[in-house]
């Protein structure tokens, strides 16, 4: 058995690091007005958003996850060498726990390690968490009495979301999570992920025999009906999710195997601790993005496991709770196309009852991410609807908005992670997240978007009055679900929170007054400095939609400045929800006080678009947000950028090939190839019902992706282009097809791709590299002037020019043509 001290190298981190300053009301020093200096900017740390916040039962600490600023080099897409995985991104991970009192502050890992996902025992003594320490994936338990880790020897564990932590059985005896499978060496279950490299994946075979991968298609018969019952069989590689299900005696060190070698996505114990229920998931949906999932459930001790229902459609698969009886689980369908209603599996075996009812909303978000709540007598559940707080009979399905505050949409039931019963501290209050401005459907489809650009806030309802009272109401941007925790013990809520002055960190409220006060302080060196300040601008889209974009100025910004304007865009978006988020998107690559501390004003704007129609509405939506920059004031006509990442790329080539007003475009982790003929084969489900918003094939629609294939326009092209690229991205296909394109027409292109790195450019090396080469890029093509540390240099009102404007020809006597 190894064992080590809990602390490590890193264990107690400082104060003034993560907690002390400023948390008992000291007044924060002045901020120094200049640029961000980019070895500050790429190195900061973050909250992982996906691995859950957790208070400890008695509300004394809190168990969170930063992502650090080293990054883990890949083995596959899915996982590094020593078990890490990469679906929250590929920095080093490290477990944290801080006193909300004292100010203490714990990592629960070790200096050269990854350590993420802590979750507290029942009774607070101990955190179990993930670390790869020792060059494979553990399962560590860290005692608070003795501040020391412990391995559970003998298995390797297997998770991939930050979400699929540990379940504590009820007595805290006992672990469920997943594990690499029995006789499976780490290397061996690597191997199953998918290669860095492009390419089939041929099956092992022994020495003279072949190696051959066989696909067969069968034409569809489609005068012959399938029987109702019959569901398309999900399609898609799962095997990289590989994993048994184990439950780990801490006592006895036993493992107790209850699944092998299945695509486990999450489990939980019931509440009396002797079974447990886990979805698997099974694929996608033939030609969709929606992902299947089957519900299984099995005794604690062991033995056959029963799948309840197969093929539902979830959005990560641990959307579902067990009832505080024991008696049923509880989930809401998710995916794009789905009115998710509440529905009840009993685990006798019975048939699942969908609790539906007139007048009840959906309680599907769009992409998952939500499970109902019950209260202790499983009688009712609750859930959030139409941006109200909803009871529904779980006997008849029928539903009463509990809960609605006016002018505000309610997000979130403030919730412990997986926890099946509702938090209430008196047994009829529940408190709710709820945002001040309304949610916004998206055109591309029912999806919702958030609109963070208002007051974001935490009430008080009391369920049997419906009344709401105010606990706090701020300019924040608040994640909710995973970031969401509250203790009855101490009438606090923790949760995590951004503004355009602060990256996320946690915060923590007292309901009985009202006050907040900033727990951590994640990235002390960033708030030396004073950053942009965002506001809203509006106008209407060429079809005469209102629409508004977050527009990000520089500190000490004076009305009537013509800034040098980047246009961040990403069709089908809302980007006028960012206006309360750090830097917009926050990460080290994408941080957009870079650019406004600089001197650069940067628009991230409305852009939604109908179906089949991204390349005509990104010119009418995202071109008069443009000219109402220019039209307020705030935007130099003469110094225009665009930039893109991922889908956005394909929006910024959308737009330069219909526009010759920028004079600078920056794109990054292209996903789409310009022709979209020659990228429907590779991604028909993302076509056909996803992003990709065709809405039909290639042979249904020839005109649509004609239409909307950017690459036919290319030759039109006069704005320079600067791509950046990850080697592992997989998507290389689409930007060497973009620069082999404009190479071949003579157009100025610039192709940078970094070894190794994925679909953010994450390698602080790299990070600055391509900071670097942006600033110049868009000094160079902007003709302007810099300072010595990166600055526009300003003349009056406009920016000063790089290079001094040819003076004009000399005069000419009369009657004499000028040469």
């Amino acid at each position: 058995m190894k064992r080590h001290p809990g602390l490590g190298v890193l264990g107690i981190i400082s104060m003034a690091s993560l907690i002390g300053a400023g948390v008992a009301g000291a007044q924060p020093a002045a901020r120094v007005r200049e640029p961000l200096p980019l070895d500050v900017a790429t190195a900061t740390r973050g909250l992982n958003g996906r691995s859950p916040i957790a208070l400890s039962p008695d509300g004394q600490w809190v168990s969170y996850t930063v992502a650090g600023v080293e990054t883990v080099p890949r083995a596959t897409h899915q996982y590094s060498a020593t078990g890490f995985p990469f679906a929250e991104g590929d920095s080093r991970m490290e477990a944290t726990v801080s006193n909300v009192k004292t100010g203490e502050t714990i990592r629960l890992g070790f200096a050269r390690s990854s350590s993420w996902a802590a979750v507290w025992s029942p009774d607070g003594s101990r955190v179990a968490f993930y670390s790869d320490e020792g060059g494979e994936p553990g399962l560590w338990i860290w005692d608070k009495a003795t501040r020391k880790s412990e391995r559970f020897p003998g298995v390797m564990a297997r998770p991939f979301f930050g979400f699929e932590v540990v379940r504590w059985s009820p007595d805290g005896g006992r672990i469920l999570c997943k594990v690499v499978p029995k006789g499976m060496s780490l290397a061996e279950i690597t191997a199953l992920g998918m290669s860095l490299e492009e390419g089939k994946k041929f099956p092992k075979v022994a020495p003279g025999e072949p190696s051959v991968i066989v696909e067969k298609s069968e034409p569809v018969d489609k005068d012959k009906k399938k029987p109702a019952e019959a569901a398309p069989k999900p399609t898609g590689e799962t095997d990289w999710n590989t994993a048994d299900l184990a439950v780990l005696d801490l006592a006895t060190k036993k493992v107790t195997r209850l699944a092998e070698r299945q695509s486990i996505r999450f489990y939980e114990f019931s509440p009396d601790g002797k079974r447990v229920a886990y979805t698997v998931l099974k694929g996608w949906e033939p030609n969709t993005q929606q992902p299947s999932y089957d519900f299984d459930v099995v005794d604690a001790a062991g033995g056959a496991p029963r799948t309840l229902t197969s093929n539902v459609p979830l959005g990560y698969g641990f959307e579902f709770v067990w009832t505080p009886d024991g008696k049923n689980l509880a989930y809401i369908p998710a995916g794009k196309k789905l009115d998710g209603p509440i529905v009840v599996l009993p685990v006798s075996g019975a048939a699942p009852r969908t609790l539906k009812s007139e007048g009840v909303p959906s309680f599907n978000p769009g992409e998952g991410e939500v499970a109902p709540v019950a209260d202790a007598k499983s009688e009712n559940f609750y859930a959030v609807g139409g941006g109200a707080l909803w009871r529904v009979d779980a006997a008849t399905g029928k539903g009463q908005a509990v809960g609605k505050i006016p002018g505000w949409t309610i997000r979130s039931i403030v919730q412990p992670y997986g926890r099946a019963e509702l938090l209430s501290p008196d047994g009829r209050t529940v408190w709710v997240a709820a945002r001040q401005a309304p949610p916004t459907t998206g055109t591309t489809g029912p999806t919702t978007y958030w609109n963070d650009a208002g007051k974001a806030g935490f009430f008080a309802i009391d369920v049997t009055t419906g009344k709401a009272r105010p606990l706090l109401e701020e300019d924040k941007s608040f994640r909710t679900y995973f970031n969401l925790d509250g203790s009855t013990k101490t009438g606090e809520i923790v949760f995590s929170a951004t503004d355009q002055q602060h990256d996320h960190d946690l915060w923590i409220l007292d309901t009985k007054t009202g006050k907040a006060r900033q727990l951590t302080h994640i990235n002390p060196g960033m708030e030396k400095y004073e950053l942009g300040q965002a506001k809203l601008i509006e106008w209407r889209s060429l079809t005469g939609e209102p629409l508004k974009g977050a527009l990000l100025l520089p500190p000490g910004y004076k009305a009537g400045q013509r800034l040098p304007l980047i246009v961040f865009v990403y069709g089908g978006d809302y980007g006028s929800r960012y206006l309360n988020r750090f830097g917009f998107w926050g990460l080290p690559a994408l941080n957009c006080h870079i650019f406004a501390t600089r001197g650069y004003a940067i628009l991230s704007p409305d852009a939604p678009i109908r179906e089949g129609m991204p390349m005509e509405d990104l010119m009418g939506t995202v071109m008069p947000g443009v000219n109402a920059a220019i039209d307020q004031g705030y935007a130099d006509p003469d110094r225009l950028a665009v930039m893109g990442q991922s889908y956005g790329s394909y929006c910024t080539l959308a737009l330069i090939t219909q526009s010759t007003r920028f004079k600078a475009a920056i794109i990054t982790a292209a996903v789409l190839h310009p022709d979209l003929f020659a990228d429907y084969l590779g991604a028909i489900g993302y076509y056909e019902q996803g992003q990709g918003n065709m809405k039909g094939s290639i042979w249904e629609q020839r005109e649509r992706y004609m239409r909307n294939s950017p690459i036919f326009l290319f030759d039109r092209i006069q704005t320079p282009l600067l791509i950046g690229q990850g080697s592992t991205d997989g998507r290389l296909i689409a930007s060497d097809a973009i620069f082999a394109a404009l190479q071949r027409l003579g157009k100025p292109v610039e192709y940078r791709v970094y070894q190794g790195e994925g679909h953010v450019i994450t390698q602080t090396p790299n990070v600055l590299d391509f900071w670097r080469r942006r600033l110049d890029f868009l000094s160079e093509n902007l003709n302007l002037a810099v300072d010595g540390k990166g600055g526009v240099v300003f003349e009056g009102a406009a920016a000063k020019p790089r290079v001094a404007p040819a003076p004009p020809p000399a005069a000419t006597t009369a009657g004499t043509p000028a040469r």
